[in-house]
């Protein structure tokens, strides 16, 4: 080895340049392969925390204009609403080879009527008067046109709060264009609630100008008497008090007639609310988004099982709140009465977590007859979940009291008391598919289906970090496809100066009665030990180069959770750590070096000792 070193000393640039090249080529190739193998550890390692969710909005084909009256501007409001030639369905999500790992579904949702346990509404706001709707006869303190807001005072609740009895409020017969006389010797009857229309007219101008403050309140106004409830395919079926009288007069029999029944049967119905509980089928809890993004959790128990979705058990999630009020414990049963069946919205839109309700009027079937319970069963807690509420109005919030259940689990849910129905929209339809297929699926989908439906997907960040990820591993290829070459190119032409040059030197050796091993040795022990130190410093700058640029470009990043841009699911961000790294790729980029180098030497040297030592030299005479 040291006839080696001393021979390649002879030519101390070319062998110092020899080796700041095997430096630099060994960095190549272990920062490449590094970089590689640590973004290939970090997918698989991150691959199941990720999972990509559609939601499905129908694209309405028209608005309607209709013209409400407005009693204060008197004038006609315009109303716009959207319009659908026909409501596509979750079959039209279906084409040739859609890759859908659970869905799609439109989920509807069911009210059960629950008067043995306490709601949450009931515990937040125990004392909370039911001003929403009532049915009540009043009478006019004066006789007047309820053209504008007029004081009356309620007589008699006859379904509803018992205690808005004696109650004077102002009313106006807002809506109706041609309202008759209301005379204060006389009792009239209608359902009345406030619909978000402040008191206006005569008192309105006596109340600003008063010099005591002044607080503008909402006025009643009467409901139909119509039937809130649709026919399985969502349209109207025919009713003779639909756009028809919401105010009469009480007199002797009033109660006995058509109208007078109609009264007394929507006056069961005027506290249902009180006792109900949203119930939502679902095929997955995962597809709902509460769940998916993390907003609900379980806090206790476990999730509904795939074998228990398909098998349609009477298994349950049931929010921590309820089970507190009601003292129930993981495992114990809950009765459910289903009443009514939502397919429009979800029920964080009629029940908010913060303890309000949106509730319906006209719970009465088309003969006028207070709705009944269509299904009773009761389901087993298998799991506890919590919700986090930060006071954002989200179309995705969950419903207060909220049970989450099996759809297959429920026998009459094809819109059974069907009291809304819409299109496919994103808080009710929703679907998944295999994590980085978005693209694939829209192409699809751009072949098979319509313009008339619109996707949004949602994957937890995995397309950006795939991307990201993908990026460096391109990057990271190419690095070491270069180094590789350039090691190849080196060893190939440095071998050549270092063994196929020194000939001469060989056949002096042999020609000395030196063998043909101690020859071998000579020559390539110090080709094999630049070799070595080469491709070990540049696997050391690789490795630590390589840890440096994966912390500075991707360690512990936040990425975004949705997809689609102006849609940003905050609640839940995957916070990504990189997978360790690792020194495996620059032992085996140093290891791969050497035995490269070691075997081209090798064969160039094989080829030398197989010449003659004297036609060597006469050859190397001759030039």
């Amino acid at each position: 080895m040291r006839n080696s070193l001393k021979q390649m000393m002879r030519t101390p640039v070319r062998t110092v340049l020899f080796l700041i090249l095997m430096v630099f080529a060994a960095l190549l190739m272990t920062l490449g392969a590094g970089i590689w193998l640590k973004g290939t550890q970090t997918m698989a390692q991150y691959e199941d925390r990720f999972m990509t969710i559609g939601t499905v909005r129908q694209i309405q084909d028209s608005f309607e204009e209709r013209f409400v009256w407005n009693a204060e501007t008197k004038d006609y409001d315009v109303k716009k609403s959207a319009q659908y030639s026909d409501y596509y369905t979750p079959e039209d999500l279906l084409f040739p080879d859609a890759p859908y790992l659970a869905g799609p579904e439109q989920r509807a949702f069911y009210i059960s009527y629950q008067p043995d346990y306490l709601m949450l509404h009931e515990s937040l706001n125990p004392n909370e008067i039911g001003w929403g709707f009532f049915i009540a006869e009043f009478t006019p303190m004066e006789d007047a046109m309820p053209d504008e807001s007029v004081p009356i005072q309620i007589t008699k609740v006859i379904g509803g709060d018992p205690r808005l009895e004696g109650v004077v409020d102002y009313f106006c017969d807002h809506n109706n264009p041609t309202p008759e006389m209301l005379y204060k010797d006389k009792t009239y009857v209608a359902m009345l609630g406030h619909q978000a229309t402040y008191i206006h007219g005569k008192v309105y101008e006596e109340k600003m100008q008063s010099n005591s403050e002044v607080h503008i309140g909402l006025e009643m106004v009467p409901f139909p008497l119509e039937s809130d409830l649709l026919l399985p395919d969502g349209s109207l079926p025919e009713d003779p008090y639909r756009d028809g009288q919401r105010i009469f007069e009480v007199t002797d029999g009033f109660y006995e007639t058509e109208a007078g029944r109609r009264i007394l049967n929507l006056s069961q119905t005027a506290e249902v609310w009180r006792d109900c509980q949203p119930v939502t089928g679902t095929n997955r809890t995962a597809l709902l988004m509460p769940f998916y993004n993390g907003q609900a959790f379980i806090t206790e128990g476990r999730d509904i099982s795939e074998e228990e979705y398909e098998g349609g058990s009477k298994v349950c999630l049931a929010p921590k709140t309820f089970m507190e009020n009601n003292g129930l414990s993981l495992g114990d049963a809950v009765k459910v009465q289903l009443l009514l069946t939502d397919r429009k919205v979800n029920a964080g839109w009629r029940f908010s977590i913060d303890g309000g309700i949106g509730f319906y009027s006209g719970l009465v079937d088309t003969d006028g007859n207070p709705l009944e319970v269509f299904e009773t069963s009761e389901y087993t807690v298998v799991g506890i979940y919590d919700v986090t509420f930060s006071g954002t109005d989200s179309i995705f919030n969950p419903g207060a009291d909220e049970l989450i259940v099996p759809i297959q689990s429920i026998e009459a849910r094809d819109g059974t008391n069907l009291v809304s129905c819409g299109p496919m929209t994103d808080i009710t339809t929703s679907f998944q598919i295999p994590n980085g297929g978005i693209d694939d699926f829209l192409k699809s989908w751009a072949e098979y289906g319509t313009d008339k439906l619109a996707f949004t997907f949602y994957d937890k960040g995995y397309s950006q970090l795939k991307a990201g990820i993908d990026n460096m591993k391109a990057i990271s290829l190419v690095l070491l496809v270069a180094g590789m070459i350039l090691t190849a190119l080196l060893l190939f032409f440095f071998s050549h100066l270092f063994i196929t040059k020194q000939a001469e030197r060989t056949a002096i050796e042999r020609s000395l009665g030196m063998g043909k091993a101690a020859c071998r040795f000579s020559m390539l022990s110090g080709f094999a030990l630049l070799v070595l130190v080469g491709s070990i410093l540049g696997a050391v700058a690789g490795f630590r180069i390589s840890v440096d640029v994966s912390a500075a470009n991707a360690g512990e990043t936040y990425y975004e959770t949705t997809y689609t841009a102006g849609l940003t699911n905050t609640v839940d961000e995957v916070v990504v750590e990189e997978a360790a790294a690792s020194a495996m790729p620059a032992v085996c980029c140093a290891l791969f070096i050497v035995a490269a180098g070691v075997g081209i030497a090798w064969v160039k040297m094989n080829r030398s000792l197989k010449r003659e030592p004297m036609r060597l030299l006469a050859e190397r005479a001759e030039e």
